[in-house]
């Protein structure tokens, strides 16, 4: 299972630069809706575009593997 840390890349962002992040603020910053920034954070089967993924990566300017984590199923 591949589990993406949205919320928690949001609160460490929130607290290095000392405001509120909201999904508003990140469709404003980065062209990516908040529906879709709401899906991406909660639902674990919706799948979202490379070009998403790259625009998280260079907002929280972050590597993949501090965005998504794989967790192995039994």
């Amino acid at each position: 299972m591949l589990i993406v840390n949205l919320k928690a890349l949001i609160e460490r962002k929130s607290a290095i630069e000392k405001r509120r992040i909201t999904y508003k603020v990140i469709e404003q910053e980065t062209g990516i809706k908040a529906l879709t920034l709401s899906r991406i954070a909660t639902n674990h089967d919706y799948n979202f575009s490379r070009k998403d993924l790259e625009k998280l990566l260079v907002y929280f300017n972050c590597q993949p593997n501090d965005l998504l984590t794989l967790f192995k199923e039994e």
